[in-house]
């Protein structure tokens, strides 16, 4: 029965996807542009290296503390890829979730919680912004989302909610403190199927077609992998894939004309082995 009960799930999210790309409004302003982020890097080398080695402009989100970090980084600074750190976030206990090291929980002290998150931050020196990793339990919280805005915008980074619940505040939070943010709108391998992934990623164009871009998340599974280095390759005419972080720093720019500048371009700095 719970099989049948995950599938049911995994359907309707991807149903869901389907749904709001058809019904988005029609936004052209910069054409069709699609901003893919591949989650979770870390933990299998390999993969992480042909996550990093997709053709175009790509995001990769990085664990800050997994054991193939620091290599993975590096390769990513070698092939001109933005790099977020996938910060860790306390998940619902129901989601039964084991927690990543670093994760930022509910009940930590101020203290705890800033060295934690600061910890994190330090580990990818050439992050260009953060993302929450599950987190269905801190990210509906206002207080923990307002300290950690308040540490991106003094590290003049930008954020991405991975809308791992539907209750998460903290897309909210991160715009009312005017820092440069965006959601992720499809999850190109909720079920990594190869009918699944496909109809995902014409969601995810229909999507960026109707308001004017879609932000994407997928893993380094060895499916979704193959799958994208075929389609990535051959994008349709209109539709042009962007980093995040560009992104969400022009859609600052137009909330808040005047007052947010351009982030710095890190794609080309390399990393002394072993950081």
């Amino acid at each position: 029965m719970r099989k049948f009960y995950k599938r049911g799930c995994k359907f309707r999210a991807l149903l869901a996807s389907l749904l709001v790309a058809m019904l988005a409004p029609i936004n052209p302003a910069f054409g069709a542009e699609l901003a893919l982020v591949i989650d979770d890097l870390g933990y299998h080398k390999a993969r992480g290296m042909r996550a990093i080695e997709l053709p175009g402009a790509v995001t990769v989100a990085v664990l800050p503390f997994a054991p193939h970090t620091s290599s993975l980084v590096e390769h990513a600074a070698q092939h001109r890829k933005d790099v977020i750190v996938h910060q860790p976030m306390e998940p619902h206990p129901a989601s039964r979730v084991r927690n990543e090291h670093g994760t930022l929980m509910l009940g930590m002290a101020d203290f705890e919680f800033a060295a934690t998150l600061t910890a994190a931050l330090d580990a990818v020196p050439t992050r260009v912004g953060v993302s929450n990793h599950t987190g269905s339990l801190l990210t509906q919280h206002r207080v923990p989302m307002l300290r950690v805005m308040r540490e991106i915008d003094q590290r003049g980074l930008f954020f991405l909610d991975s809308r791992t619940t539907a209750e998460t505040v903290a897309l909210d939070v991160a715009l009312e403190q005017g820092i440069p943010a965006l959601k992720r709108d499809v999850f190109l391998d909720h079920e990594p199927t190869a009918d699944a992934i496909h109809a995902a990623f014409e969601a995810s164009l229909h999507m960026a077609r109707r308001k004017g871009h879609a932000v994407v998340i997928g893993h380094p599974y060895a499916i979704t992998l193959e799958y994208l280095e075929r389609r990535l390759a051959a994008l349709p005419a209109d539709v042009r894939l962007v980093r995040a972080a560009e992104l969400a720093h022009r859609r600052a720019r137009i909330r808040h004309p005047g007052v947010l500048a351009q982030p710095p371009d890190l794609r080309s700095l390399h990393i002394s082995p072993g950081r």
